[in-house]
């Protein structure tokens, strides 16, 4: 599994070139995806349907679903499991 993750923030911020270390997916099938849910109804929603079209379209083997607190960071121990599980992962804020 991916040893190093990127976090991204959808926040503005001054424009810095991405580190050329970060390992890159050129394709997903056969990949595990985790998708970190602020338990935002829409969130649910919209990861249930990102798990359908990964699976069925990008050939992904395996979608987990991780619950991160509302309204404030995940702890330490998700960031943990996911770098061990997946391949990469999404973050999502839907409201």
């Amino acid at each position: 599994m991916a040893s190093k993750m990127s976090i991204l923030s959808p926040a503005a911020e001054e424009w810095r070139p991405m580190e050329n270390d970060i390992p890159h997916i050129a394709d997903l099938k056969g990949a595990t995806v985790a998708i970190l849910n602020n338990r935002w109804t829409s969130m649910s929603i919209i990861a249930e349907q990102i798990a359908i079209i990964l699976k069925e379209q990008y050939g992904v083997a395996e979608v987990f679903e991780k619950l991160i607190p509302l309204a404030s960071a995940a702890p330490q121990e998700t960031f943990d499991e996911v770098g061990q599980r997946a391949n990469m992962a999404i973050v999502g804020l839907a409201n």
